[in-house]
């Protein structure tokens, strides 16, 4: 029994070691797993790419979000064709320039602009009135519009320049200003009580026919640019009258052309 043990030992041996010969025989000619991906499908980083477009600018934000801007500009007032009475409606002369200033504010999305505005404007012409010539009685006239805004701006020309074309509507207001020597030019320091001149107010409609304009972006949030805008005032048919007899200077369909600069500051939304 003893001499069987060792013999039984080596037998079991000598049947492990033919076992692990045999699996490791078995396992020599399997193909080793695929790690990459399946046949005929290329690796993602050797697929050939076409060419890529180039990064946006940073200035093209303004063209794919809406935004808003106030501008700020000087503007010349035309009216070739006005009647200009200040003395009597029968005494008229043609013809009146100002001097005027503008402020805007509009909210642009995509193409399209809207906003308001408000103009003041200074006529050129001083004119002599009515009255005892000891008096030196004069003549001045001002402008006041308030307007709302339209504005098309034209795709396709990169955000570098703006142009852009739209009508408004509003309202002018005319101030005639009669005043004499002693009220321009006071005998003493003392203020009295009550207007030194007297004034009259026309009030009517401004329809802008047309208006056309450009600007430049010089700047990422400041543009530089100028308009031209012809619009029609509608103002009552017969003249106002103040007690002093004295009549508003322009009455009727008036013809009016605006050419000015502008100075905007935009912000985006």
């Amino acid at each position: 029994m003893i001499r069987t043990l060792p013999v039984a030992l080596a037998l079991g041996a000598a049947l492990g070691a033919s076992a692990r010969t045999a699996s490791a025989d078995g396992t020599k000619g399997a193909p080793e797993p695929r790690t990459g991906p399946p046949s005929g499908i290329e690796p993602a980083d050797t697929v050939p790419r076409g060419p890529q477009p180039p990064p946006p600018a940073p200035e093209d934000r303004w063209e794919r979000h809406p935004y808003t801007f106030f501008q700020l500009g000087p503007a010349l007032l035309a009216l070739p064709a006005a009647e200009v009475c200040p003395v009597s409606p029968d005494k008229c002369e043609p013809g009146e320039t100002s001097l005027a200033v503008s402020v805007q504010n509009l909210y642009r999305i995509s193409d399209f602009a809207f906003g308001a505005s408000a103009t003041f404007g200074i006529g050129l012409r001083r004119d002599a009135a009515v009255g005892d010539p000891a008096l030196e009685r004069d003549h001045t006239r001002s402008y006041f519009l308030v307007e709302g805004l339209f504005r098309y701006y034209l795709p396709g020309v990169g955000s570098t320049w703006q142009w852009w074309i739209g009508p408004s509507l509003g309202v002018v207001i005319l101030n005639d200003t009669w005043s004499v020597l002693a009220d321009r030019e006071p005998y003493s320091d003392t203020d009295f009580v009550g207007p030194r001149n007297t004034s009259m107010a026309t009030e009517g409609v401004a329809l802008g026919i047309i208006a056309v304009g450009g600007a430049w972006a010089f700047a990422d949030e400041w543009l530089f640019g100028t308009h031209f805008r012809y619009s029609n005032w509608v103002l009552p048919s017969e003249r106002n009258k103040t007690p002093t007899n004295d009549y508003a200077s322009l009455a009727g369909r008036i013809d009016v052309f605006d050419v000015g600069l502008e100075l905007a500051y935009r912000l985006a939304i």
